[in-house]
């Protein structure tokens, strides 16, 4: 291909951040297209393509000054004249070139030729920059400026990078972020055969298995990326041959009625054995505990635990003891002076109320009514189970504290069973949607500390993690930080877009200035899993989205007598 010329480079060419191009015409190049540039590193090595990114563009006509004021509707040029007074350049953020060695994206480190020519790039010199290995990488969309038609440019992720290191997608409402989600987490069971688990507030991933049958978008096969119209019916078929084989899609939700009706019954009550948890987890269920009423809860749970020898334990069996049981744990011989000074009613009567509160909201806890408890083994499958499944953890209804409940616990038994020695997990994803509930700043909330955990050890042991959000700026820095791809949407409230500069070195200036003005669908996206920032447009989904706004009108319809 022949290179077209859109313009010199002018000034400063020392800072690779902040370079300048005389552009040749007003139609020469838009707002975050790709150029390139030739350029030397060293006197005797041959000249190498740098890419480069357009990141802001001026135009101005000094004969349409604004200081002319109301006069300049009446100023015309003689005829024939070759005067425009345009004044046009644009500004280039360098992406860097590919080493011919090592194959690694480098910034020069010499500054590049003032007048340089600055050239179009075509779509397989962008294939070429951005390569990457198809069986092992998860094609979220494509190119912007190169989205469609012959010069499609498809961006594709590391799935190890990006499963393994965390995943952060952060934008306003209705930008497009679950949908970005949905894309991800169904190619990651259909095509990669993962195990996702969702934590899901409102119900929306729910919505693939709506009265117990699978739900599929409609016209999969005219989607309007060509790559997807091939992989998309692929993508159905293979998880409807999961869901056939008892894997596939599957919801765990509350023991309430309405879920079941929801589903069909076909989904799978959540059963967690209390007695499973550590004592850190269990008083941060029950915050603002005395001291005695913590002694309290301590002293039954082990009595609970030295009497009820048997596995699974019966969660009433604890209130029990914490209510008329009470005189059975006085007789105990292994209570400390303290422990005994502490078995006063009152107090075993405010633990026992608001434990019984907690459960109640939750309704997530094994008793002796149900016929199992909750098998994690069953949920996440054990390596040498090779179904892949979408774990969706149906929250809706249910109160905040409720929801941290049931997420945190159920993230702290998902990481004690894959950290174990003798007897792991296969490698799985979990994700927070609404992550600023499950892990804000400040860290005001039950599910907060192992999340957190799982940030720093996750890793380790096959627990990856992606945190969802739209109030970056409410979520906690720390867990923020640990995510090392970033896909950030259309964001407008400047104290997120602070955050997610103070939060990640991925992102510059020229980034942030771009996210205000992203349309729904469109994405930058930077960190391990991808080569270098780029801004795509999210491809297709096969499971019907259930994130979308009703449409108002159509539900009201009109008034009629």
């Amino acid at each position: 291909m022949k290179h077209k010329v859109l313009g010199k480079l002018v000034g400063n060419t020392g800072d690779s951040a902040h370079l300048t191009m005389v552009v040749e015409d007003s139609f020469s190049v838009r707002r975050g297209e790709f150029v390139r540039i030739m350029h030397r590193e060293r006197q005797d090595e041959p000249p190498v393509a740098v890419l480069g990114r357009v990141m802001k563009i001026h135009r101005s006509n000094m004969l349409f000054n604004s200081g002319f004021g109301d006069s300049v509707t009446e100023l015309e040029l003689l005829p024939g004249a070759n005067v425009t007074g345009e004044n046009l350049f644009a500004n280039v953020e360098l992406v860097g070139y590919r080493d011919p060695v090592s194959r690694q994206i480098k910034i020069p480190r010499r500054p590049l030729d003032p007048g340089a020519r600055v050239e179009t790039v075509d779509f397989q010199f962008l294939a070429d920059f951005y390569e990457f290995n198809e069986h092992t990488s998860l094609h979220l969309g494509n190119l912007i400026g190169y989205e469609r038609g012959e010069n499609t440019v498809p961006v594709f992720l590391d799935v190890n990078k990006l499963v393994t290191e965390h995943m952060a997608i952060l934008a306003m409402t209705g930008s497009g972020k679950s949908y970005t989600v949905g894309r991800i987490i169904e190619r990651l069971v259909a095509i990669n055969n993962g195990t996702v688990v969702v934590f899901d507030p409102h119900g929306e991933y729910g919505r693939a298995m709506a009265k117990g049958k699978l739900q599929f978008s409609p016209g999969l096969e005219e989607a309007e990326d060509v790559r997807d119209q091939k992989v998309l019916p692929q993508i159905k078929s293979t998880i409807e041959r999961l869901q056939a084989a008892d894997a596939g899609i599957q919801i765990y939700s509350p023991q309430h009625e309405a879920f079941k009706h929801k589903y069909a019954s076909k989904n799978k009550q959540l059963a967690l054995q209390f007695d499973r948890f550590e004592m850190d987890d269990i008083s941060e269920i029950l915050p603002g505990l005395t001291e005695p009423q913590q002694r309290v809860l301590d002293v039954a749970i082990r009595y609970w635990r030295h009497n009820d020898r048997s596995e699974p334990r019966d969660i009433n069996r604890l209130r029990y003891f914490l209510g008329d049981g009470i005189e059975e744990i006085r007789e105990w011989d292994d209570l400390s002076e303290a422990e005994a000074k502490a078995l006063n009613g009152r107090s075993a009567a405010v633990a026992s109320m608001k434990l019984s509160r907690i459960l109640n909201e939750a309704q997530s806890f094994y008793s002796a009514t149900m016929k199992e408890p909750t098998d994690i083994y069953q949920m996440i499958g054990r390596p040498s189970n090779r179904k892949g499944r979408l774990v969706v953890v149906d929250l809706q209804g249910l109160s905040e504290t409720a929801k941290q409940v049931v997420c945190g616990l159920l993230s702290s038994e998902i990481l004690r069973a894959a950290s174990s020695k003798t007897d792991p997990l296969r490698p799985c994803f979990l994700v927070y949607e609404e992550g600023h509930s499950f892990a804000p700043a400040g860290g005001n909330a039950v599910s907060h500390r192992i999340i957190k955990k799982i940030a720093g050890e996750g890793r380790k042991f096959g627990v990856g993690f992606g945190i969802v959000s739209q109030r970056p700026s409410k979520l906690d820095a720390d867990v923020t930080s640990q995510c090392n791809t970033l896909i950030t949407m259309r964001l407008k409230n400047p104290d997120d877009q602070r955050f997610i500069a103070k939060a990640s070195d991925m992102v510059s200036k020229a980034d942030l200035d771009e996210l205000p003005s992203l349309s729904t669908g469109e994405a930058l996206v930077c960190g391990r899993s991808i080569p270098a920032p780029l801004l795509v447009k999210v491809g297709s989904k096969a499971l019907i989205h259930g994130g979308e706004s009703p449409e108002v009108l159509k539900v009201w319809d009109s008034f009629r007598d």
